[in-house]
């Protein structure tokens, strides 16, 4: 392992501590903060080093370490700080052993692109620029010289992977990462001047932190932590009405407070959890003969409002849908869309709250 690449790596290994108080203090704020951390595979490609002739390089693979610190800008896209560290050994110097390593440290403004296509992942494209140090160190031979010193040169990069939500404040993450940074250049030891283009291919994997994600009493399936499928079933009919729940006027002067399923964030997918507690609804539609049902949807703050009208539409269309295969298509079903208009928690601006992601569900 190339020893450049060595305190990255601690770094990395050490940031899930570090930056828990930094998720404290964030708390309730109206921004998704988040930050990361990420290793992976390097393989630089093979370049000319031009100096006293040219001289074709090959490297051996290497490591890649990252740190982001980002937030959304909109529903779709984020906006990130990155820095980024890739290292890896000398192969061959224009066809013999060569010694020495080579490194990119750089400093890049991302911006990136989250596709909602209705999968398990969220696949993200997008781009970064910025400024990189390329260096060599103790690389040769060039000549009867080697080289060992360090440049500042413009870098870029194009970024495609995929998120998997692990809970409310937690992603994991992967992609591919395409790095570029021309015009570097150096000189060797006996003082003659060296130039080289550097790129990349690399594969990250890594962790996100949401700070600004709040700490709910409840998961995004809208039970206690550790609640079963049955358990939430049985809780949702058991504790209806519910206390936290708005009542809602019935045909007759009456009222009624509303079943409700949840959703997980920025998703329309009726979860194990939910689709359990829409047999139970299904079953009390049933004994109840019911004529009718209202499917309301809605959603948090971390989104645009007009973003949130769609995934709430989206989410009563998919509840109504799960009713259909559940063997209630003769009843009438409404779907109403508030998005982000009628909170069960009220929060701020951009903060995500798994109660606030739901179904409301009743008979009128």
């Amino acid at each position: 392992m190339p020893r450049s690449i060595v305190a990255p790596l601690i770094a990395i290994a050490s940031f899930a501590v570090l930056s828990a108080p930094f998720q404290a203090c964030a708390g309730d704020g109206g921004l998704d903060l988040y930050a990361g951390a990420g290793i992976g595979i390097t393989d630089f490609r093979s370049t000319t080093v031009t100096d006293t002739a040219s001289r074709s390089v090959t490297f051996d693979n290497g490591l890649m370490g990252a740190l982001f610190l980002g937030t959304r800008a909109t529903d779709t896209v984020r906006v990130e700080v990155e820095l980024s560290r890739r290292a890896a050994d000398l192969s061959r110097v224009s066809g013999t052993g060569a010694s020495g390593d080579v490194t990119a440290t750089s400093l890049m403004a991302n911006a990136l692109v989250d596709l909602d296509l209705g999968l398990p992942v969220t696949p993200y494209l997008g781009a970064g620029a910025g400024y990189g140090r390329v260096g060599l160190g103790g690389a040769g031979p060039f000549g009867t010289s080697t080289i060992d010193d360090t440049d500042w040169t413009f870098a870029w990069q194009g970024v495609a992977g995929a998120t998997l939500t692990v809970r409310e404040d937690l992603d994991l993450f992967a992609d591919y990462r395409y790095f570029n940074a021309g015009g570097v250049d150096l000189n060797t030891r006996a003082g003659t001047s060296a130039s080289l283009d550097l790129d990349a291919h690399n594969v990250l994997v890594g962790l996100r932190f949401h700070f600004g994600a709040p700490t709910s009493a409840k998961t995004a399936s809208g039970g206690d932590p550790g609640e079963g499928a049955a358990e939430a079933a049985a809780r949702a009919l058991s504790e209806k009405p519910a206390a936290d729940s708005p009542a809602l006027p019935k045909a007759d002067g009456s009222w009624e407070r509303p079943y409700m399923v949840f959703f997980d964030w920025d998703r329309a997918e009726v979860t194990h959890e939910a689709g359990a507690v829409l047999e139970g609804v299904a079953s009390d539609a049933r004994k109840r003969d019911v004529s009718r049902m209202v499917l309301t949807g809605h959603a948090d703050r971390s989104g645009t409002d007009e973003y949130n009208i769609d995934l709430s539409q989206r989410r009563a269309d998919t509840v109504k849908a799960a009713f259909g295969n559940l063997g209630l298509k003769p009843t009438p079903m409404d779907t109403v869309a508030k998005g982000e208009s009628d909170p069960l928690v009220p929060t701020a601006d951009g903060v995500r709250e798994s109660r606030n992601r739901r179904v409301e569900i009743v008979f009128p």
